[in-house]
């Protein structure tokens, strides 16, 4: 077999790519370099403008368009839609000025370089644009969520859309097809496509999924096609793919779990795989000879890259002087936005192919989109760490650890509970799962649902996906009860999760004489769940909140697993309770991160029967109760099992009990299912 340069053999091209994957990440974390710095290098040394290892036509541009869109996919899949709604008008006064400033930065800057008006106004469109190519440094650093990365994303879908629009105009005007007929046209149809992705998607989706959900691969597939069909829409409603993409993920937030299995599956491939193919293929772009090609080029060159960096910093630094950012917040927002590459690369080449741009403005271009990325990476990797290390001290000082036991005994539901335990943790280094099923006698052991081995691997997978280890336990007792005390005394439990048939039991016990019991000797938050959802996916929340619900000691506690649970499926949530009562929720910071405005204020308890007919199979109603002699205890809240069972037997439900004083150190939750 002869071996000769470029490569052309697709599985030695791929070969090549995937070992600089390999190797190229470790070696710069070992130097200090942001690793997306290296693979861009990589990919100047493979390319043809670099030793010519691989040419320009590889095959490797698909793989590259594949991994921009999946880029511009996961910002918008991962981010905290609620954060992001939160921040919306930073979001949008950010991406004014990133827009606005690097726009007339660029255009006044070439028309003193004695350029025309239309090269001025495409230079100014390619200054305005930028990429997040540092964003997988922010995903690495596990800052995602934080507010400059929330209004970065923000910022770039309004900079992105502005600038491709503005090139659409300023394309038509040149061929001089500018005319009312443009304007409908390209409204209508970015309208349709906007109204189809975020109403058709979601709902074709949930579709997808509930009817598919076993079917782990074929709901990844779906993701995929969901992500690319998309891009193709984009492009026929006259726009960049990229902006499908954005979408989609946008469309795709509110429906798959963010703690979920296909979530992250969906980042793993996204970041271990496509993304870096994208990274690869921007430094095989980048065409060396430009720094020697005559001190012309390099001039334009360096003062068209000096203010495109110093444009969006000062675009940045107008953000701080609004909102009060920190240096490092600033400099993660300036980090971010500094990098240009699919849509700078789409104005260029739009204007080089009609003969707008020339050669040397397409080789200073080039050199733009280098510097930029590599300023990107290394100011993002700096300032992310600093706000990283800032969030960490932050929920060190808000957060305490769950650890999870789960009590399993009724097969029937024994993976909806687990998928709630799960629903509820409270995300910390210490958290954890344990497993957990009581018998009576060595016989019923062989019966425990932990015997079940497909039970077993299915609790892998999800607490896995959740990054949250797990530890199952099978213990024999005299007596289930008792042996449940001793359990959540003996692990410092806090919460207790318990699943219920639904059924109200005598007079005497409302749920059952071992609930009963524990609810009179445990002082620890207690959670009975009905979930009759094979998969949890809840559509909106009605929470019923008692009198003097705000004075109970766990008051803070069940606002937070409220909080939780809202969180991971963007739901809609709605508190029912007395003025006095709903106006302290509204003043807690567990309701301002919420963003509730939805309260519904009642003197008595509220018309069962209208309120029935308001909730779905795919809704949750949360009753707030209370145990005898506290503080908001009274005869109604003792009957809520029993009005569950005779107005609410067609939804799921929750019944949740705080916890209360000389309760056990906080520091462990325990969930128990269906007894």
């Amino acid at each position: 077999m002869t071996f000769s340069f470029p490569i052309e053999n697709p599985v030695v091209i791929l070969a090549l790519c995937l070992c600089i994957m390999l190797v190229v990440p470790p070696v710069c974390k070992k130097i200090g370099m942001p690793s997306i710095f290296g693979l861009i290098l990589a990919g100047i040394a493979i390319g043809p403008k670099g030793f010519h290892l691989i040419g320009e036509k590889s095959g490797l541009e698909l793989l590259s368009t594949a991994g921009l869109l999946y880029l511009m996919f996961l910002m918008t899949l991962e981010i905290d839609i609620y954060s992001f709604r939160k921040n919306k008008f930073k979001s949008v006064w950010f991406g004014i000025f990133t827009f606005t400033i690097p726009f007339c930065t660029g255009f006044f800057i070439t028309l003193g370089l004695g350029y025309s008006h239309v090269v001025a106004l495409l230079i100014a469109c390619m200054f305005s644009s930028h990429t997040l190519v540092s964003y997988p440094i922010a995903a690495r650093l596990r800052i995602t969520k934080t507010e400059p990365v929330v209004v970065s994303i923000g910022g770039t879908i309004i900079t992105d859309l502005a600038v491709l629009l503005f090139l659409t105009v300023i394309t038509t005007a040149y061929d001089g097809a500018l005319d009312v007929w443009f304007w409908v046209t390209t409204i209508s149809r970015l309208a349709g496509f906007t109204f189809l992705m975020l109403w058709g998607v979601p709902k074709l989706s949930r579709w997808y999924f509930a009817h598919f959900q076993s079917d782990d691969a074929a709901q990844y597939i779906f993701v995929l096609c969901s992500l690319f069909i998309s891009g193709f829409l984009a492009n026929l409603a006259g726009i960049e793919a990229i902006v499908g993409a954005f979408l989609c993920g946008l469309a795709l937030n509110r429906v798959i779990p963010h703690q979920s299995l296909l979530m992250n599956r969906t980042v793993f491939i996204g970041n271990s795989l496509f993304i870096p193919f994208f990274m690869i293929h921007i430094g095989m772009l980048v065409d060396l000879k430009v720094f020697f090609q005559g001190a012309g080029t390099l001039i334009l060159a360096a003062a068209l890259t000096t203010a495109a960096i110093l444009s969006k910093y000062l675009a940045a630094l107008a953000t701080q002087a609004i909102y009060r950012y920190t240096n490092a917040e600033r400099t993660l927002l300036f980090g971010l936005s500094s990098s240009r590459a699919a849509a700078t690369i789409a104005v260029v080449l739009v204007g080089y192919n009609m003969n707008i741009l020339d050669t040397t403005i397409l080789n200073a271009t080039v050199v733009v989109i280098i510097f930029t990325c590599l300023f990107s990476t290394y100011f993002t990797d700096r300032a992310g760490r600093k706000v990283a290390l800032q969030q960490q001290e932050q929920e060190s000082h808000d957060s305490k650890s769950d650890k999870i036991v789960a009590l399993l005994s009724n097969p029937d539901n024994v993976r909806q509970l687990f998928d709630f335990a799960l629903l509820i943790h409270r995300p910390h280094e210490e958290t954890m799962i344990h497993p957990l099923t009581i018998s009576t006698t060595t016989a019923q052991v062989e019966q425990s649902p932990l015997k079940d081995k497909s039970l077993i691997e299915y609790i892998k997978t999800k607490a896995r996906a959740a990054a949250v280890p797990f530890y199952p336990a099978i213990r024999i007792d005299s007596n289930i009860s008792e042996g449940i005390i001793r359990a959540t005394v003996e692990l410092q439990a806090t919460h207790i999760v318990m699943g219920w048939s639904g059924q109200s039991g005598t007079a005497q016990y409302f749920f059952g004489a071992i609930m009963d019991n524990l609810l009179k000797n445990c002082k620890q938050t207690i959670v009975i769940t009905r979930i009759l959802l094979q998969q949890l996916h809840f559509r909106k929340i009605y929470v019923l909140v008692p009198q003097h619900a705000a004075h109970e000691v766990g008051f803070h506690a069940w606002l937070t697993i409220l909080q939780r649970i809202w969180r991971s499926y963007s739901a809609e949530m709605l508190f029912i309770g007395d003025a006095h009562t709903l106006s302290s929720i509204s003043h807690t910071k567990e309701a301002a991160s919420l963003s509730v405005k939805n309260y519904r204020m009642l003197d008595d308890f509220p018309d069962m029967d209208e309120l029935s007919g308001e909730l779905t199979g795919n809704d949750l109603l949360v009753v707030i109760s209370a145990r005898h002699n506290s503080v908001s205890y009274s005869r109604k809240t003792a009957l809520m099992p029993r009005v569950i069972t005779r107005y609410f037997s067609h939804t799921n439900s929750v019944i949740l009990y705080p916890e209360q004083p000389d309760m056990v150190p906080d520091n462990l939750g325990v969930a128990f299912g269906g007894i």
